[in-house]
This record gives structure tokens, C-alpha cells and sequence, in this order.
């Protein structure tokens, strides 16, 4: 199994407890440690890439995972190629993405701002990943069929700074953006925004931060 954008490892490492013979693709140099450090004794090999490079031979996976993370791809039809050609004839590609709502709320405080900094229209390509039929569109032409369902979680924190350093700063969307905001000078006003954003819609009484997200799990096979 090949997770792709493993951030800090928890499906890797989840599939790895099961019993699969795990890679963990990961562009950041931190977060390939992270993993490196988790993983102990399991059957996990953490290597560096992106999804529309990944260091694998053809046909080599049996599924491929990406967890929130392929859905900021810069090139998404790129990308899917890339899975593609890493997925064994029979295998599957499994891809998770936001609804519109809590975390497209959230994940926009970020965006706009790295719209904002690069002159860009949209920071990745304006793909709706949540869409069956864009899905559907982009995998369709190497040969797979789409089934989607939508679910829902509840993500808690104890605070929102505890939110935003452990769910955002260690989450490819922080890993790829935060150094372009921070070089424009942007992250401390980003970052202010968002956990105003937290504390005004989805931080109870206490402070703690309770997200009702809805995201999509899409299954390709072929």
C-alpha cells in the first residue's frame, strides 16, 4: 500500500498495524521523520516525493491512499496520472477531500491569502476533489470507475492554537503554503485569522474547538 502525502503518518501507520507492506510518500523533510521515528519495527518505508512524482515503480501498488493530501495538488491531472501509473492493474486508489462547509471555510483563510501572494485565481486549479463527476472526469480516462461516499467526523482540540499547530502547521496544506506566506510576510496575520475563525464559529465554552466536518471518500478501481 502507497500513502501518498503522508503527512505525520496516521493512515501509514494505521495500514502498517493491519498487516500491509506500507510506503509513505512525503515531501517534507520533517514530516518523513516524524514517520521515520513512529514507525519502529513495522513494515513501513518512508521516502520522498509528491503525487505527481513518486518514486515507484509502474504497477507496483495494490492501493493507493491519500488522506486530504492530494487534493492540493498543483497539477491534478498530473497527479492522477502519477497514481495511476503507480497502481497495479487491479488496484485501488482511495482519495478523501472536504465538503463545502466547516474545513472549506477553514482551509479558505489559508488559500486566499496564497492567492493573494502569488497574483493566482485559485491555489489549486479550482478542482472540486468533492465531486463525483470532476472525480470521475479525472480518473475515468485511465480506466477507472468512481464510487463515492460522503461521511462525516468529529474533529476536536483542546484549543485553537493546539488545533492549528497540530492540525494545520503538520498538514500538507501548512507544509506546502507556510513558507510562502511566511517569505511574504503573511503567516502571522493568516494564522491570526484563522484561530479568530475557530474561536468565533466552533470553540465552545470551555475553548475547546469541535469541527463537524463532512468529506467525501472516493474509491477507484478498474
Amino acid at each position: 500500500m502507497v500513502d501518498v502525502g503522508a503527512g505525520t503518518g496516521n493512515v501509514a501507520l494505521l495500514a502498517a498495524d493491519l498487516g500491509a507492506r506500507v510506503t509513505a510518500v512525503e515531501p517534507a523533510a520533517r514530516l518523513r521523520e516524524v514517520i521515520q521515528e513512529t514507525a519502529g519495527a513495522r513494515d513501513l518505508t518512508v521516502v520522498d516525493g509528491t503525487a505527481a512524482s513518486i518514486p515507484l515503480t509502474d504497477g507496483s501498488a495494490d492501493a493507493i491512499l491519500s488522506n486530504f493530501a492530494v487534493i492540493f495538488a498543483p497539477d491534478p491531472a498530473a497527479a492522477i496520472a502519477e497514481l495511476s501509473r503507480v497502481a497495479a492493474p487491479t488496484g485501488r486508489i482511495l482519495l478523501t477531500s472536504w465538503l463545502p462547509g466547516v474545513m472549506g471555510k477553514l482551509v479558505g483563510v489559508v488559500l486566499s491569502a496564497v492567492q493573494e501572494v502569488t497574483g493566482q485565481t485559485s491555489a489549486n486549479g479550482a478542482t472540486n476533489w468533492h465531486d463525483p463527476a470532476t472525480l470521475s472526469a479525472l480518473l475515468s480516462p485511465h480506466g477507472y470507475q468512481v464510487t463515492t461516499a460522503t461521511l462525516e467526523l468529529s474533529v476536536v482540540a483542546s484549543t485553537p492554537e493546539h488545533y492549528w499547530e497540530t492540525r494545520i502547521a503538520n498538514h500538507p496544506l501548512g507544509v506546502t503554503t507556510f513558507p510562502l506566506l511566511e517569505r511574504a510576510g503573511r503567516l502571522d496575520e493568516v494564522r491570526t485569522r484563522f484561530l479568530q475563525t475557530l474561536a468565533d464559529n466552533w470553540t465552545d465554552a470551555s475553548g475547546q474547538v469541535r469541527l463537524p466536518a463532512q468529506y467525501l471518500l472516493a474509491t477507484a478501481t478498474r
